[in-house]
């Protein structure tokens, strides 16, 4: 896949801003704590509330996405990045 060089620095940007979030932030000690608050409500649900069980397990499912999702742009963060120093080396190649 070619992309272009503006192409690779968004997604370097997006990269480093969702790995800022991720790292600096304390975001896994939040998502920890999100996951560990609704597994304790789930337990404290009977069987018969199905629907808050439910709610509860939608809850979580979005947790998981939203971190997952975070990650996936760090990594494509992070190859954009070593697609941009071939783009350097490429450039100094054919100035010197």
């Amino acid at each position: 896949m070619n992309k272009k060089k503006e192409d690779l620095e968004t997604e370097f940007n997006e990269g480093q801003a969702a790995y800022t979030f991720l790292e600096k932030m304390q975001s896994e000690k939040a998502f920890v704590q999100l996951k560990a608050d609704l597994m304790l409500k789930f337990e404290n649900t009977s069987f018969k509330e199905d629907d808050e069980r439910t709610e509860i397990w939608r809850k979580m499912q979005t947790i998981a996405w939203f971190e997952q999702t975070l990650n996936e742009i760090v990594n494509t963060g992070k190859i954009a990045q070593e697609e941009l120093k071939g783009f350097a080396k490429l450039k100094q190649k054919f100035k010197g």
